[in-house]
Order: structure tokens, then sequence, then C-alpha cells
């Protein structure tokens, strides 16, 4: 068996979990917290980042969404991590220009719209990839909430979004070794029917002059390497 095929062998080993056995494990849904990260008009719908694939993951999270809140999860324990870019962002000279401040592009989608409305609910904008130093409407930076919340015990964080292998990946591991650094009893969840990342073949960038970039492959090498460091990916939440 060569490496890859090991790699994708253990995502697919990836179990499923039940929302109860999840509830039960972290304490109570009050310990449990629903990290959404850039599930923004910009990836699923409009403008040159979004992909028909990572709008793939829209419907599953608002039925997340709504079985939490229908367990009791409290409305500040949804929490959006949104790109919220200056109009010359220095993150533009990697990837084009998107989810700019004030734009439709940086909207949330309208699916989860009844979510990010209610009160209470933590909105943090970013101007990178990673939310740990994104603001909130406090002036708050997103790692200061995460140790506060760190402060009272155990709890799980679910990150959902995209992408996968970006945005995904540098928040969950954030999560993780903010965790780690600070001996927290913290559980860091990505469930794969709930994150996507986009496609882009070697022919199509060839022609756009743009770096290639193959869903799949990279899907599950960075899912394996959440794995690897403590995240726990599993397959679905029942």
């Amino acid at each position: 068996m060569d490496f890859l095929a090991y790699v994708t062998e253990k995502v697919n080993a990836s179990p499923q979990v039940s929302l109860d056995d999840l509830i039960q494990n972290s304490g109570g849904i009050e310990k449990i917290y629903l990290v959404y990260v850039d599930i923004l008009k910009g990836f699923c719908e409009e403008g040159p980042l979004a992909s028909d694939r990572v709008n793939e993951m829209v419907k599953p999270v608002v039925s997340l969404s709504n079985r939490l809140i229908d367990k009791g999860l409290p409305a500040e324990n949804l929490i959006f991590l949104n790109d919220n870019h200056t109009d010359d962002a220095v993150e533009f000279s990697a990837f084009a220009p998107h989810c700019k401040r004030n734009t439709k592009e940086s909207e949330v989608v309208d699916a989860l719209k009844p979510f990010y409305e209610k009160e209470g609910v933590q909105v943090y904008h970013k101007n990178a990839t990673s939310g740990m130093f994104g603001v909130n409407q406090d002036g708050l930076r997103f790692f200061e909430k995460l140790e506060q919340i760190f402060a009272q015990g155990k709890s799980t964080f679910l990150v959902v979004g995209d992408c996968t292998d970006l945005c995904i990946y540098q928040n969950a591991m954030g999560i993780r070794l903010l965790a780690n650094e600070k001996d927290a009893d913290v559980d860091v969840i990505v469930p794969i029917s709930h994150v996507r990342t986009y496609d882009l073949s070697i022919e199509q960038a060839n022609q756009l002059d743009l770096y290639a970039h193959d869903a799949d492959f990279l899907d599950a090498v960075f899912l394996y390497h959440m794995k690897l460091n403590g995240v726990q990916v599993v397959s679905n939440i029942s």
C-alpha cells in the first residue's frame, strides 16, 4: 500500500458519532460550541472563489444547526468566523480579491441567517485565513474568547464550513493547539460531511495562470493531518 492509499483509508475509516452521545460526552449541550468558518456568499454562491462543491456543505450545516438548537444549544455558543477583507488585503497576493467588507460576498449565506441573526451569537471578522486574531462586536479577539471558554472547564468545538485545507484546517488546528498550550480539556471535532474544499484541475489552472487544487487529494491529506494532531475527524453526526 502506498502512503496516499493509507491516508485515504484512514480518513474513510473515520467513525460516525451520534449527537446524543456527543452531548453526553461533552457534559451537556451548553459545553458545545458550533464554529461556522467562512460559510459566505463569496465562497458558496458568487465571486471569483465561489464553488459549487463548497456550497454542498450548506444544507448539512443548516440541519446540524437546527438539531443543536432543538437540543437547547445557547445562541452564544454559535460562533461565526467570517472573512471581512480590507480593499487592499495582503492575502489578495495569494488569492483573488474576495469577501471585501460591506459587499455581498462577505455576507453569510441566506440559509444560515436565521442562526446568524440570533441575539447573543458571536461573530468574528477576520482579514486572514485564520480566525484566531479575528475581532468580534465587542473588540474581543477569538483566541481571547477561547481562553475564557477553556477556563470554564470541559468544552467541545464542532468546526464546519470551508475550505477543508485552508480555513477549516487552520482554525480547527488553532483551537486544538491553543487548548494544548493551556492544558485545557477540549475536544475539537470536524465532521467530513460538513466541510468542503474547492477543485481546480491542472488544465484549468494552466489556462488561468493559477495553482491547481485537487479537492479529493487535499481533503484527504488535510483531514488526515488534523487526525494526526488530535483533532477528532468524524464521517458524520447522526
